[in-house]
């Protein structure tokens, strides 16, 4: 986890903007703490800052990183699980200034994409990497410089234009809304690339583009158990790549539970595994937490917290995730407080992000009218998720300094996932959702026990319900009051796009216009934000217990 920023084309004079480059990294400080390094050429028109958090090759790997005739440079924030690989198979183990995974970038440039810059050899480069990773490469000799963002989006990372004819990137929109006078979403599995004296003529291209991407394509695969038991397994290995503790948040639900329940088998006994749980007193995810906890024999904290503590936090929250969607912020708020004390123990936490979407988890799949819906609700769930959960694990953990590793999102494990046939998916009376990545780790499948059985076949709890019920409810009761039926009313006239419809939604609009309303470019910034609201649903509360499958679902009158 680290914060990057580049720039341009600017028309700034050299120390001009290099104190500019300075100001703007440093807030993102919070993603990298331990270092921070700058750069910027000596004719002013290339500058990178790199804040980092150390994980792989702590005292080398520092950033931006070049090549021996420092004319090509990088700045990566990622972790490329295949980097060994990498070296062997296409670099020939040639010799590099540190063992840092995010250094084969640049070789990786010079051997594939330098002598013609084609579109073609940049998709190739992109998809040879394994792994998580926002990336700029500048080369100052040919005037030409590249991004790229991993396939789903699980690194952050923002685009901006500013007059001067520049062109920024950063991890986060707040490092560059007050620069530029526009700023967006770099979209997740694509690339830009451009040339000194043509900054802004340039277009999203994607190189990530699997069967499944297609909207048409629908999958007829049954299900290879076996295939999706060891590829889960193999994309737990790879997020075990570290040279600092890695611990695991644990919910209590399936997700979270399995990957933690696989990497510690992978880990060994020996290793003194961290797992990490929170709520409210008496949450019903802090004592299935507290089981899986006890089973897998991790070393295991928990933090309670109160509504009055969550609503607290929410003006850090919304600062740091830049969105004001609703699920996002009731979700990332316990995920926030849970960061602070986990990186007391670790810096490398994993998490279950991305099970949901993949498998139709969320509760209101069981509504779906046939199988060809759910299987396209899963894939717009899947391209959607650096708006929605994927955000929320980067920003809650990155905003105390933790890195997130997400098993689930291993492209390798997407390909075999969702080219199964939806019919495999599909949830009814008799099966219960995510049947089958359940029935994978299930004693009568592969002969061993994963997880106790009542985790392992636990209905699933939205995080934002899981840390208790009073969560939600307090954060309604909490808007009902300080929100009036009047502002309500002119909700239009102070919102005029995307207006909240309710209260506790704008609750969360007036904290997100505090901090980025008055910038220049937040327009584009507001535009990106993309509202997690259920299909298929009469209710457009985002909340688990908004839909009648839910064991404790709401009764008519308090949705």
């Amino acid at each position: 986890m680290c914060g990057i920023l580049a720039v341009l084309g600017s028309t700034l004079p050299v120390e001009q903007l290099r104190e500019l480059v300075k100001s703007c990294t440093k807030k993102l400080y919070h993603r990298g703490p331990d270092e921070e390094q700058y750069f910027v050429s000596e004719d002013g028109w290339c500058g990178l800052g790199f804040a980092r958090l150390k994980i792989v090759d702590p005292e080398h790997g520092a950033q931006p990183m070049f090549n021996d005739e420092r004319t090509v440079w990088s700045v990566t924030n990622g972790e490329l699980y295949n980097h060994e690989e990498i070296r062997e198979k296409e670099l020939d183990r040639m010799t590099l200034h540190s063992h840092s995974d995010c250094e084969v970038v640049i070789p990786l440039y010079e051997k594939y994409v330098a002598t013609q810059l084609y579109d073609h050899d940049i998709q190739y480069l992109y998809n040879l990497l394994r792994g998580v990773f926002a990336s700029c490469v500048v080369d100052l000799k040919r005037g030409f410089f590249m991004a790229g963002r991993d396939p789903i989006g699980v690194r952050a990372l923002f685009y901006g234009t500013s007059k001067d004819g520049a062109v920024w990137f950063a991890s986060e929109a707040k490092a560059i809304v007050d620069v530029c006078d526009y700023v967006t979403a770099f979209i997740p599995g694509t690339f830009i690339k451009g040339y000194r004296g043509r900054e802004q003529e340039n277009s999203f291209t994607r190189y990530y583009e699997p069967v499944f991407w297609n909207d048409n394509w629908m999958p007829v695969s049954p299900v290879d158990y076996q295939l999706l038991h060891d590829t889960f397994v193999l994309s737990c290995k790879r997020r075990l790549m570290s040279d600092v503790p890695v611990g695991v948040f644990i919910s209590g639900g399936l997700d979270s539970s399995l990957v933690a329940s696989v990497a510690k088998r992978l880990l060994g006994p020996h290793y003194e595994f961290h797992s990490f749980a929170c709520g409210l007193e008496g949450a019903p995810d802090v004592a299935a937490a507290q089981k899986v906890a006890d089973f897998l024999g991790t070393k295991h904290h928990v933090l309670t917290f109160t509504v009055e503590e969550g609503i607290k936090a929410l003006d850090d929250v919304i600062y740091h995730l830049e969105t004001y969607d609703v699920t996002t912020v009731r979700a990332s708020t316990p995920m926030y407080l849970l960061s602070g004390l986990c990186k007391k123990y670790v810096k490398v936490v994993l998490s279950g992000e991305g099970a949901d979407e993949i498998f139709g988890g969320y509760l209101y799949f069981h509504n779906a009218p046939n199988e060809t819906a759910f299987h396209q609700e899963t894939v717009r769930r899947v391209k959607l998720l650096y708006t929605a959960d994927v955000l929320r694990g980067d920003r809650a953990t990155a905003a105390q300094s933790l890195e997130l590793r997400v098993p689930f999102l291993d492209r390798d494990f997407l390909d075999v996932a969702m080219s199964i046939h939806p019919h495999e998916k599909v949830t009814c009376k008799n099966r219960i959702e995510k049947y089958i990545i359940r029935y994978a780790f299930s004693k009568e499948f592969c002969g061993e026990v994963y997880l106790p059985d009542d985790i392992l076949w636990r209905q699933k709890e939205q995080f934002s319900d899981g840390v208790g019920y009073s969560w939600i409810d307090g954060l309604k009761a909490y808007c009902e009051k300080a929100v009036t039926d009047q502002d309500m009313q002119n909700a239009s006239q102070r919102f005029p796009h995307d207006t909240p419809t309710t209260k506790e939604a704008y609750v969360y609009r007036v904290l997100f216009e505090k901090h980025f309303g008055k910038s220049r470019a937040v327009q584009g910034l507001r535009e990106s934000i993309a509202r997690w609201v259920p299909m298929w649903s009469d209710s457009t509360d985002p909340s688990g217990r908004a839909q009648r499958v839910h064991v404790a679902a709401y009764s008519n009158g308090e949705q």
